[in-house]
């Protein structure tokens, strides 16, 4: 039993050895703390090589990176190929001890991160063979969820960093479909679509026989600057991995569930204020409900429930801006990719799955806390008071929220595109606050070839 207490605690056992560590750049020491606390991974295997994986892509180890990020992707995919014998447990205990199979941006971006290692060994052919995996898990993810507008259906920033891969790659025709790809996924998450990647986009459909698409993206005209790339032009790419992303916590819920009726729930939110919602009850077999006291229960029964939800909180950092510098020219990272939106919007989406499986196993175990209370039912007062008192508070302790979440991906996307000739270059390269303070800095020596896409990446998470 103290198993299934201690899984959700992990979750925020995990950030506290974990996530300071990275936040300090010393991303090897937090990756031996990952090794050494294997155990806080407990049914989370597929966060584990996640983890361990983002940390030496940090450090710019990019073939160690690559390893364990290759391992997650074998673990993600075999979670999907074999049978869920532990969502049956998971109904009677938490959701904590179903195996964390990622959540849908997750994924797209753990393909995403591996394109990047593979980008930074020079290796485009391997970070294409990344790409089309990710392009493959979103029109499955598509097809899953349908038109939903809530749903997370496709990515803005994966998609304009596939069409830089085929650009370099020469693949006009696919770099075009990614660009149109980009903008429209912007568009219908209602993310704000970059300055950049609108007239980037514009100018090279419009040059390549794509008037139409251009139309329908809503694409126009904008100033000319000289600064700015070129389709099938060289450039360096500085990807920006800038800030915290935030991570999961628990709120507790307390209501009244009525058979056959409402459940009316009550919680406070981030002011302390005590809101008070309802829900239709859902339906549970008579056998279930006979659980409780032996005896058929009437309509109109009702059952005191407690239990938690996972809601976002936001990690403070000062890395808030990404800049760049060759020579005199200043070139400002747009934000491609925002990890608050995206675990906010994955918590809206399955909100109501969420809340529905969590009440029902709850109210189960509420019957079943009954019966057993009954069973135990002596002459002594004092000690049934003990007794009935004991078993409501392992009821209580069983209900964890499910905070699992890849908190160690960066807050933000940014990247700085620098059109070049080929030859080689000294790139300033840091890290701003909201005031302009700057944060950290580096200097990088990178050597261009013709056409190609050189990518760069910088990670600043204080």
């Amino acid at each position: 039993m103290s198993l299934f207490l201690g899984c959700a605690n992990n979750s925020l056992v995990r950030f506290e050895a974990i996530a300071k560590r990275a936040a300090s750049q010393d991303f090897l020491d937090a990756a031996a703390q990952v090794r050494k606390q294997r155990d806080l991974y407990n049914h989370t295997d597929l966060l584990y090589a996640m983890d361990l994986g983002l940390l030496y892509h940090y450090a710019g180890l990019y073939d160690s990176s690559a390893i364990f990020l290759r391992e997650a992707v074998k673990i993600q995919e075999d979670l999907y190929a074999h049978s869920i014998t532990n969502e049956a447990a998971a109904l009677l205990v938490n959701d904590n001890i179903r195996p964390y199979r990622g959540k849908a941006y997750e994924i797209t971006w753990l393909h995403l991160f591996l394109a990047f290692d593979y980008l930074g060994m020079n290796r485009y052919d391997d970070a294409r063979v990344e790409i089309r995996q990710a392009e493959i898990f979103l029109r499955e993810q598509r097809r899953k969820v349908g038109t939903d507008p809530k749903e997370y259906r496709d990515d803005g920033a994966f998609r304009t960093v596939a069409a830089l891969v085929y650009e370099g790659l020469g693949e006009k025709d696919d770099a075009l479909i990614s660009l149109y790809q980009a903008v429209k996924a912007y568009r219908e998450s209602g993310q704000p679509l970059p300055e950049g990647l609108a007239r980037y986009a514009y100018a090279a459909l419009m040059a390549n026989g794509r008037e139409s698409d251009a139309k329908e993206l809503n694409l126009g005209p904008s100033v000319q600057d000289s600064r700015r790339p070129a389709f099938g032009g060289s450039e360096i790419v500085v990807v920006g991995e800038v800030g915290r992303s935030p991570m999961l916590d628990e709120t507790a819920f307390w209501g009244t569930w009525v058979r056959d009726g409402m459940l009316i729930y009550h919680y406070k939110d981030a002011n302390g204020n005590t809101v008070t919602d309802a829900m239709a009850a859902p339906g549970l077999p008579d056998s279930e409900y006979e659980k409780g006291n032996g005896r058929k229960t009437r309509s109109g029964t009702t059952f005191h429930v407690k239990w938690s939800m996972p809601t976002l909180r936001d990690v403070p950092s000062q890395s808030d801006a990404l800049r760049v510098a060759r020579g005199n020219d200043v070139y400002a990272g747009e934000a491609y990719g925002d990890t608050h939106d995206l675990l906010q919007g994955d918590l809206n989406a399955h909100r109501g799955i969420t809340l529905l499986r969590t009440v029902t196993r709850v109210v189960l175990r509420t019957i079943a806390a009954e019966k057993t209370k009954s069973s135990l039912n002596t002459n002594e007062p004092l000690l049934n008071l003990l007794l009935n008192v004991g078993t409501d508070a392992l009821a209580d302790q069983l209900e964890q929220a499910d905070l699992r979440v890849w908190f160690l991906l960066p807050r933000n996307l940014r990247m700085a595109r620098v059109p070049v000739q080929p030859g080689r270059y000294t790139l300033e390269i840091g890290s701003e606050d909201r005031n302009g303070r700057t944060i950290r800095s580096e200097t990088r020596d990178v050597e261009v070839k013709a056409g190609e896409k050189k990518f760069v990446f910088f990670t600043s998470l204080k």
